[in-house]
């Protein structure tokens, strides 16, 4: 299938590929209708393939070291880079809560459980007590082979893109949250972009913690966060601080990325006030769209940010 001059419905990538392609004078090849894979060929017949947002441009084994993050976290502390206390959790689901609550004795709360491989944020839960700890454990182990748990770090939740030892660009994440106008309950301010965390039972749990239900009524003013984690795919809001980065987590987030022997990453880290960080995964594919989709300006370094990711593909790590 060739790019297709309809592009509405097709992927960000294969979308910012076709004009790129056109003025490289490229040919781009797409195998589906969606253009989520397909592959490009220089003028020498020398083709480098894409799905999704996986490009030619990692080995295999980071990427899948990457997305194994117990693995990506002890890979990254034996290079000597900071992350949070965590432990890799299986079944038997009693000897996992055993081996959990050991180590919330050790280290308190609050701490994070997530899928061990996941990506977006699905299933990732803020525990606050012993009782969400073994709950969630049960949910979790049903869904997932292998569980990450995790200290809880306070901070700035940044993710870093690096691309061959520099560092293209820095988001803080927000997680999805509300402004109260005094008259409207909490189910009704959501709108159509967070609606459906009407069904996410992590939002329900995440205003009891806050003494909140859906049917709250916010004061004009008031602030109310919806989801423990800070993911663009959750609802979470990104903003651009790539021109205010400190040096220590730019370095940081180019040291991970070098030695997980990655070339293009995503680097997720817990900036703290004292200016210190701890990193708590590394993505192999970033995915760029929710971004994107915020407005012109996120959208125009988003732009940016691919066609640094296609030169290096097309041209080389020197482009």
């Amino acid at each position: 299938m060739s790019a297709a001059s309809n592009t509405a419905h097709r992927s960000l990538v294969s979308r910012l590929l076709e004009p790129y392609c056109e003025k490289h004078g490229l040919t781009l090849t797409l195998l589906d209708e969606h253009g989520h894979g397909g592959h490009v060929e220089t003028t020498s017949g020398r083709r480098w393939f894409f799905r999704g947002t996986h490009f030619d441009l990692n080995p295999l084994g980071a990427s899948e070291i990457a997305d194994d993050k117990a693995a990506s976290l002890a890979a990254l502390n034996k290079c000597g880079l900071l992350t949070p206390e965590s432990l890799c959790l299986s079944g038997p689901v009693a000897r996992a809560k055993e081996t959990a609550l050991t180590f919330a004795d050790e280290h308190g709360y609050p701490l994070f459980l997530k899928p061990n491989e996941g990506q977006e944020g699905l299933d990732v839960e803020r525990l606050e007590t012993r009782d969400d700890l073994t709950d969630s454990i049960d949910q979790l182990l049903a869904r997932h082979r292998l569980l990450l748990l995790q200290k809880a770090v306070e901070g700035d939740d940044l993710r870093l893109l690096v691309l061959d030892g520099v560092v293209l660009c820095a988001v803080q994440r927000t997680p999805p949250g509300l402004c109260g106008n005094g008259r409207t309950a909490i189910r009704d301010l959501m709108g159509e972009k967070l609606k459906k965390l009407l069904s996410d039972p992590r939002c329900q749990r995440e205003l009891v913690r806050q003494g909140l239900t859906f049917d709250t009524v916010l004061e004009e003013g008031q602030k109310v966060r919806l989801l423990p984690n800070a993911n663009l795919s959750a609802g979470g809001i990104g903003a651009l601080i790539t021109d205010v980065l400190s040096s220590t987590l730019a370095d940081a987030a180019i040291k991970a990325a070098a030695c997980l022997n990655l070339r293009y990453a995503g680097i997720d880290l817990i900036a703290a006030p004292d200016g210190t960080y701890r990193i708590l995964e590394v993505n192999a594919a970033p995915g760029l769209a929710r971004l994107a989709a915020q407005g012109d300006m996120e959208k125009a370094v988003v732009a940016e940010v691919y066609e640094r990711v296609f030169d290096a593909l097309t041209f080389g790590p020197d482009q």
